[in-house]
Parts: C-alpha cells; sequence; structure tokens
C-alpha cells in the first residue's frame, strides 16, 4: 500500500506513469519546471537565441508536393493478380 504523503519513486511503475502524464501536458511541465527552480520554456530546439524565438513563428512550414501512392503487385500462388 503506498502512502499518500511520499511521491512514488522514479523508476517505479507508478513513477513512470506519472512523468508520461507530466511530459504530455504544457501545464505540468511548467509546473515541474517552477518547483525545481527552473525557468520554463515551450520552445524546444537546438538554436534558444532570442531572435530565434521572436521570429518563430514567421517560419514558413512546407509540405511536401503529392506524390502519387507506389503500385504494388500482389503475388499470390506465383501469379500476379493485376494481369
Amino acid at each position: 500500500m503506498s502512502n499518500k504523503h511520499q511521491p512514488p519513486k522514479r523508476n517505479s511503475a507508478e513513477g513512470k506513469s506519472l512523468e508520461k502524464i507530466v511530459h504530455k501536458t504544457p501545464f505540468l511541465k511548467k509546473m515541474r519546471a517552477q518547483s525545481h527552480g527552473e525557468k520554463y520554456n515551450e520552445i524546444v530546439s537546438a538554436d534558444n537565441s532570442q531572435q530565434y524565438k521572436d521570429n518563430y513563428d514567421k517560419i514558413q512550414w512546407t509540405k511536401p508536393e503529392h506524390k502519387e501512392k507506389p503500385k504494388f503487385r500482389v503475388k499470390i500462388n506465383g501469379k500476379y493478380q493485376d494481369d
């Protein structure tokens, strides 16, 4: 029976499941960072310069061009089905 006054150990099953929940929820991430005395930052990248943060919304993200799906030939019992 777990003690309600003690947090679960980090490597226990309960601790791992709670870490997953915290990792998925931005509000909980922010609260955890504040409790550890850290500054929470929503943008996570290799470049944390102020210029990158200020211009992040101006980045034009491109989608790959629409490509036709490849057509695969199905072979059943040694015979192609599209013949």
